[in-house]
C-alpha cells in the first residue's frame, strides 16, 4: 500500500513539473494573422507590432484641440507610421466633476475632434474605432486633468 502511494505521489509530482514547465517561455510570441486571398494572391502571414499609445489632454469644459496636442499627434504619428497603421482605438474620458450629461457630451466631442483630425492626416475612417468611457472622479487636480483626455492606441502592420 505504501508503494502505491509513493508511485502516485511521484507520478503527480512529475506531471505537475511537466505542466509548469510547458507554460513558461521566455520568448515573445509574435502576433500573426492571415491575410485573406484576393486577386489570386496566396495567403500571406502579416506580423503586427505591439500596441502603442499616448494621450491628448484637454482643458476643463473644452473640446478644442490645442496646438500642443496637434504637435504631439504629428510627432507620434509621422508620415512613415501613418502608412503602416493597422488600426487606431480612440478612448475618450472625462472628469466627473460638474454636470454629468455635459461631461458625456464633452467625451464624444473630444473623440470626434481627434477622429476628424486623424482622418485629415490620411488615416481611413474604417481603421479608427472609438470608445466613450463614463466620467470618472479624480482624487486630485492632477488626476482630474489626466481624465480629461482622449487616449490614442494604435498598432502598426509590417
Amino acid at each position: 500500500m505504501i508503494w502505491i502511494s509513493l508511485v502516485l505521489v511521484g507520478l503527480g509530482s512529475i506531471l505537475y513539473w511537466i505542466w509548469r514547465g510547458s507554460g513558461q517561455s521566455n520568448k515573445p510570441i509574435p502576433n500573426v494573422r492571415k491575410k485573406n486571398k484576393s486577386d489570386g494572391e496566396e495567403n500571406m502571414l502579416v506580423m503586427e507590432s505591439e500596441t502603442k499609445e499616448f494621450s491628448i489632454l484637454f482643458s476643463a469644459g473644452s473640446s478644442s484641440l490645442e496646438k500642443q496636442s496637434v504637435d504631439l499627434i504629428r510627432e507620434q504619428l509621422d508620415q512613415t507610421i501613418l502608412t503602416q497603421i493597422g488600426y487606431i482605438q480612440l478612448i475618450g474620458s472625462a472628469d466627473a466633476s460638474g454636470n454629468v450629461s455635459k461631461n458625456r457630451r464633452l467625451i464624444k466631442e473630444r473623440v470626434r475632434i481627434v477622429e476628424r483630425y486623424l482622418i485629415s492626416l490620411g488615416i481611413p475612417k474604417d481603421k479608427i474605432n472609438t470608445t466613450f468611457l463614463d466620467p470618472s472622479f479624480g482624487g486630485s487636480p492632477v488626476l482630474r486633468r489626466l481624465l480629461r483626455s482622449v487616449k490614442i492606441q494604435y498598432r502598426l502592420e509590417t
